[in-house]
């Protein structure tokens, strides 16, 4: 089974602020987000179509530019604006919405979610490991081969859901592909703080649990935890019943990581 994504043909495209047909979507060959990837993004999704933690994101999108000291034409309240009319538009039931900030562009394009299979939340998912770090992890940047490759690597194996990146030089776990990561030992819930992106889903989780520990952790050490799961958008919270073939605990959704759910889904849809 494969879990990579299929680009949704009718999705809603918009570039500075104007809807525009999909076949006709495009920007400047010439533009340093083509040539260089110079440019940042985020992914978003709605829960009963509002745009969840909106304001966080858009934060997020523009400390990533500032860190590529990038000087956007495109203001925060705009860009608000724009992905607040655009979802008005939409007629999904909920939506994913992708923001592409260049220095020069906006694109957004919004599509209706799929939500994972109930599957994943009742069985967990499985993982595999991949060598390697995001060359800027603080900043959500379009042009990251790395992280694409890690997650296909996962997704062309037909087993992963995603990849667990593990720093070559100190073994440490960082986070996935496109997800962060929490384990759980003797009670205690832990996630570490280090050269990763600061996912929104994540803080939420950590301000859902009141006491989380903050720690680096080895691959060998993660396989021993009692649960693991991951965070991300379009997704929540994930358990992952094994990585790289190794069970997680019992191999099923632990105490802790089903109670974290379910505070998760109460919050994102009882607002």
């Amino acid at each position: 089974m494969s879990y990579g994504r299929i680009i949704n043909k009718n999705m809603i495209i918009s570039i500075n602020g104007k809807i525009i047909d999909q076949k006709k979507a495009c920007i400047p060959v010439l533009s340093k987000s083509f040539l260089f990837g110079f440019s940042v993004f985020e992914t978003m999704r709605t829960y009963n179509k509002r745009v969840f933690r909106v304001v966080d994101h858009i934060k997020r999108l523009y400390e990533s530019a500032n860190i590529l000291d990038m000087k956007p034409l495109w203001s925060p309240k705009k860009v608000c604006k724009v992905i607040e009319e655009l979802t008005e538009k939409s007629k999904y039931k909920e939506s994913r919405i992708r923001v592409i900030l260049t220095q020069k562009e906006l694109i957004i394009m919004v599509e209706d979610l799929k939500e994972k299979p109930a599957s994943f939340y009742g069985k967990g998912v499985k993982l595999a490991s991949y060598p390697g770090r995001r060359s800027i992890p603080y900043a959500k940047v379009l042009g990251d081969a790395f992280c694409y490759l890690a997650n296909q690597y996962a997704v062309m194996h037909n087993l992963f859901y995603d990849s667990i990146l593990v720093d070559p030089d100190t073994s440490y776990v960082r986070e996935c592909s496109y997800a962060n990561i929490f384990w759980v030992n003797n009670g205690k819930l832990y996630t570490t703080d280090k050269n990763i992106l600061y996912g929104i889903t994540r803080d939420t989780v950590l301000e859902l649990s009141k006491k989380c520990n903050f720690k680096d952790i080895k691959l060998k050490s993660l396989l021993k935890a009692d649960e693991v799961f991951i965070t991300q958008t379009t997704s929540g919270i994930l358990p992952v019943a094994s990585i790289d073939g190794n069970k997680i605990g019992d191999g099923q959704p632990g105490d802790m990581t089903k109670e974290l759910m379910k505070r998760l889904n109460k919050f994102v849809w009882d607002k």
